[in-house]
């Protein structure tokens, strides 16, 4: 099971709540943000952010879908960061936590994504024991791969198409793996 509360020098990382819907809607609604995102509708509508919120509990009781507001101290809500179990769903067939992310475009560039993602791995890393973690990124985002590189993701040979809602087009995607040395894997009990 995942820790629910993760903070950093400048952020929180916690549980999505109902309260945060009013700034997720305004982040949201910049297809500069869902435009990079594969299930994330444009325009987003309050309905959309609702729906979105009220199955957070149950993806969490799940255990396979872990996603995080990413509250900064000072501002609140900037965005969201998570994990999610890919069952066999990797490039090799094998099973892997996927992360993913995003910030509103106000935040961007200020590190909050590699701040976040930092804490949130070293987390991961000590609640859920992961071998590797993969990523991907829109190519035309290169901010978010320069992001995933500084958390120690490296590119695979793959790049995806990657179904775009909020386009309706197909992006291609950068696939990347992040391999966890045993050094900071807990013991195997």
């Amino acid at each position: 099971m995942m820790r629910q509360i993760i903070a950093t020098e400048r952020l929180i990382l916690r549980p999505m709540q109902m309260t945060d819907l009013a700034r997720i809607v305004c982040l949201a609604n910049d297809l500069r943000v869902s435009g990079n995102l594969s299930r994330m509708p444009h325009p987003y509508r309050q309905e959309d952010g609702e729906e979105w919120l009220k199955k957070q509990q149950e993806l969490w009781a799940g255990q396979e879908d872990y996603v995080f507001a990413i509250e900064h101290k000072v501002d609140g809500f900037v965005g969201a960061m998570g994990l999610h179990w890919m069952d066999r769903m990797t490039l090799d067939g094998s099973s892997a936590w996927e992360l993913g992310y995003w910030l509103g475009v106000p935040y961007w560039g200020q590190g909050f994504a590699t701040e976040a993602g930092k804490a949130l791995i070293a987390a991961a890393i000590e609640d859920l024991n992961p071998v590797y973690l993969v990523a991907g990124f829109a190519t035309a985002n290169t901010q978010s791969g320069h992001v995933l590189e500084k958390l120690g993701f490296y590119k695979v040979d793959a790049i995806r198409g990657m179904s775009v809602l909020a386009t309706g087009k197909t992006s291609p995607t950068q696939v990347m793996r992040r391999d966890i040395a045993e050094a900071e894997r807990r013991p195997r009990p």
